[in-house]
């Protein structure tokens, strides 16, 4: 589904969104926002590239990131009950983190390059994603992962509203 798509649906069925993203960077509100209208739907979001703001703006347990790593499907799940705790009255919460190139982290919790961990809250319900993308080309795998990345959390949303509507 391309974004247009994407914005067209949220708007028929009346629903807004709010992000926290990670590994995107802003890429995912930015995808959004590209489409005229999308004020309608995008109430706006949080880059919280960092554990530093994980942890100050969404309130993530830093035994979170300590035992699984910033980049997990725990830190995941903190980050959108924390996104949801800002008082923003999203119909959808959705916090998005993954490794798009290779890295240790000081925990020494190594993960696959294109690793992405998913958390969408629709109706006060968790729906959690995991999958691995993996770039064609090599020379520009951070940003494509990115971007695949983008598309995979547009598609989850879509169906988890399906889900929901049905």
């Amino acid at each position: 589904m391309n974004v247009s798509e994407f914005n067209a649906f949220l708007k028929e069925k009346n629903l807004t969104i709010t992000t926290a993203e990670s590994i995107t960077a802003g890429l995912l509100m930015s995808t959004i926002a590209s489409v005229s209208g999308a004020s309608s739907l995008l109430k706006g979001g949080v880059v919280t590239y960092q554990e530093e703001l994980k942890i100050k703006l969404l309130n993530v347990n830093v035994e979170t990131i300590k035992t699984h790593s910033a980049e997990s499907l725990e830190t995941t799940i903190e980050m959108v009950n924390g996104l949801s705790n800002l008082g923003l009255n999203s119909d959808i919460y959705v916090a998005v983190t993954g490794i798009a190139s290779e890295s240790v982290n000081e925990y020494k919790i190594t993960r696959q390059v294109g690793q992405i961990y998913l958390a969408v809250l629709f109706k006060d319900k968790l729906h959690t994603f995991e999958t691995i993308i993996e770039p064609v080309s090599k020379e520009n795998s951070r940003n494509e992962i990115r971007e695949k990345t983008v598309g995979f959390t547009l598609n989850k949303i879509v169906e988890v509203v399906k889900e929901k509507q049905n």
